[in-house]
């Protein structure tokens, strides 16, 4: 009887161990992945304070029945953005655009250039960031 109460503290004293291992080891990455996001998340909630945007200006210049837009941007905040990652909106319809710089440095100025718009009128544009910060200007054609 003796011998029976060691063999069964032993299994599930072994069994207890492995089950911790298995825990600790499926746990432990989970752990360290919600601690590196949260590390990101910081970084950009930083980044999105210190990101400002300000359009100063849009021409806009015939180009046979469309119109080819210019559009001076100017960042006022302390991040550097990277301008491919931009998103303009021309009364909420997405536009492809090109770009005089690649980065948009603190205090600088660029220049986006949208071609061969169809319509005149009011126009409602929207810029927008990588992390979100937008700015609007309202133009008409």
């Amino acid at each position: 009887m003796g011998f029976s109460l060691v063999a069964a503290f032993a299994v599930i004293g072994v069994s207890i161990l492995i089950a911790i291992e298995i825990f600790i080891g499926s746990s432990l990455p989970v752990i360290t992945d919600i601690d590196d996001s949260y590390d990101d998340m910081i970084d950009r909630n930083v980044d999105r304070v210190q990101t400002d945007i300000n359009i100063t200006g849009v021409s806009v210049s015939v180009n046979g029945s469309n119109y080819d837009h210019n559009i001076t941007l100017e960042n006022t905040g302390s991040i550097t953005l990277d301008t491919d990652d931009f998103t303009i909106l021309i009364n909420g319809t997405y536009q492809q655009f090109s770009c005089s710089d690649t980065y948009l440095y603190p205090e600088k100025e660029t220049y986006f250039n949208i071609y061969n718009l169809t319509g005149s009128g009011i126009k409602r544009l929207k810029v927008v960031t990588d992390n979100g910060i937008s700015d609007y200007y309202e133009y008409s054609v």
